[in-house]
């Protein structure tokens, strides 16, 4: 499987070093790339890639998405949330989210919303002394899905089928409750959701 990240920040960069430990092929779609290393035009990146993982900040994503036909067929997977500029919410919820923002903006791509709920030193070690954190994955193309549950099982998390892409209103309030609870309320940044059963 063929991986661009859109982004090389912080969740961009964990991601992908995850991944290449695991055998992928990661490149990382960037507005500057440094020669010599796996850094593409965006552009360049997508074109030679299967699997899109967005991770960028929300506010990038117009720009980044511009071209639709670039993401035709593609599976697109958004990692963003769509927080406000003075970092006191979401802009987005209830009736809309992010994740269906970007299908719109894309149309032809099958957009799975994933990865936006916890921290990237989450990401790069899901494993708690109580079991393993849990990724929940949201999205209409099936095939899309399964793809990425498999991306998040492949490093570390418990990977939860969350149902339909709308279901990214719900996961992206989660993440908000995560980063608020992280940054905001005391309990730091090495915390993250667990699916209990019985």
């Amino acid at each position: 499987m063929k991986i661009a990240i859109i982004g090389a920040g912080n969740v961009g960069k964990t991601l992908g070093t995850a991944w290449e430990k695991k055998g992928q092929s990661v490149l990382y779609g960037v507005r500057n790339p440094k020669p010599g290393t796996t850094e593409l035009e965006v552009t360049a990146a997508v074109t030679a890639s299967d699997v899109i993982i967005l991770a960028v900040p929300w506010s990038a994503m117009p720009s980044v998405l511009e071209n639709k036909a670039l993401f035709r067929g593609k599976v697109v997977v958004d990692c963003t949330n769509p927080i406000n500029s003075d970092f006191t919410g979401l802009t987005l919820g209830n009736t809309d989210s992010g994740g269906e923002t970007v299908a719109r903006m894309i149309p032809e791509a099958k957009v799975v919303k994933a990865f936006n709920s916890c921290g990237f030193n989450v990401m790069a070690n899901p494993e708690f002394p109580t079991g393993k954190a849990t990724m929940f994955v949201a999205g209409d193309d099936k095939a899309a899905k399964e793809t990425t549950l498999e991306l998040a099982q492949s490093i570390g998390f418990e990977a939860i089928d969350a149902g339909p892409l709308v279901q990214s209103r719900y996961l992206e309030a989660t993440a908000w409750l995560w980063i608020s609870m992280a940054m905001k309320y005391g309990l730091g940044r090495e915390i993250a959701f667990s699916l209990l059963r019985r």
